[in-house]
């Protein structure tokens, strides 16, 4: 009887000794793992030159739901900052669509920023829901923006001193080109860029 329970207290050693090794550890480096992926998306350096992470934003689009920029790490991304009385900003509109559905494959996501409207004043979801639906934009956010987010120094915003300015960020959430004024074939070109990068 007596080493009956020794054997006994000997297996609920052994079997304390391996539940121990396989528990709170295996816990543990999870958690640390998952502490790892978040930090991807939290750059407190973030700037608005070439180079550098961009700031994250949230910003109502034309169905009222809030868009995270650094929602869509992982994705290349086309930021078009425009104001709804620019003649060129509205040709560019007009291209959207098809820009969208020419680089689905790549996951391209293009995103307008109106910053301001006709008369100067900051833009409602209402008037981002009219850009568009005037401009036949089905698959790519529409943001409703304000001056609040450029800077012609680059110091304090985006440095947007023309309409359109274009902001080419890739998968990794770097600002990798702008270009200012639109141009449907350079447009094409420096997507071509950031996804060949």
């Amino acid at each position: 009887m007596f080493f009956k329970k020794i054997i006994v207290a000997l297996f609920a050693t052994l079997t304390l000794l391996g539940c121990n090794s396989c528990g709170p550890a295996e816990l543990e480096s999870q958690s640390n793992d998952t502490e790892v992926e978040e930090s991807l998306v939290t750059w407190a350096d973030c700037d608005y030159n070439v180079g550098d992470h961009p700031c994250n934003f949230e910003l109502l689009d034309q169905n009222n739901d809030t868009f995270k920029l650094y929602d869509h790490v992982g994705k290349p991304i086309v930021l078009d900052f425009s104001t709804m009385w620019c003649g060129y900003c509205q040709v560019a509109a007009q291209e959207v669509q098809a820009v969208t559905d020419a680089y689905k494959d790549y996951d391209l996501l293009y995103v307008t920023v109106l910053i301001e409207t006709s008369t100067g004043a900051s833009p409602s979801v209402e008037d981002v829901n009219n850009w568009a639906q005037v401009f036949g934009i089905i698959d790519a956010p529409v943001l409703a923006g304000s001056r609040d987010m450029i800077d012609s120094s680059g110091i304090q915003g985006y440095p947007v001193t023309g309409w359109p300015t274009f902001v080419f960020i890739d998968d990794e959430m770097i600002i990798k080109s702008m270009l200012r004024g639109y141009s449907s074939t350079s447009l094409d070109m420096m997507i071509q860029d950031l996804l060949t990068e």
